[in-house]
């Protein structure tokens, strides 16, 4: 028979604390990226994980802006309500080997069909 782990509440809670602490580091890692590239923070909400950022916008031009700024890539997933999200991959901006950049996924849903500026469209991945 394998060997079982306990887990003690010790772990559980320091795993918790561990774990809060990674999301507000991307959070900040986050704010500051907006702060420093001058990017739009009005109108997006944002969740930050242990790992990376998610973050969803009402209009548009925040994902372009984001991509000109911090580049990546977009992929798009079109709903059965009639709306497509278009999501730009990218990463927060860094100068410190501490605070490496973190992922984020910035989203905005659009009605199905609708035009994009070319360089969203452009920077949809194949």
């Amino acid at each position: 028979m394998g060997t079982q782990i306990t887990v003690h509440p010790l772990d559980e809670r320091t795993s918790f604390y561990e774990a809060q602490s990674l999301r507000e580091r991307n959070e900040m890692s986050f704010r500051t990226t907006c702060e420093y590239q001058e990017l739009p923070e009005a109108h997006v909400a944002v969740r930050a994980t242990e790992s990376s950022v998610l973050a969803t916008a009402t209009n548009i031009d925040v994902l372009g802006e984001w991509l000109y700024v911090q580049g990546g890539t977009i992929t798009t997933v079109d709903l059965p309500s009639g709306q497509t999200v278009w999501t730009l991959h990218t990463r927060t901006w860094s100068d410190s080997e501490k605070y490496p950049p973190v992922p984020v996924h910035l989203s905005v849903v659009l009605p199905t069909g609708e035009q994009v500026m070319h360089e969203i469209a452009a920077a949809v991945a194949a």
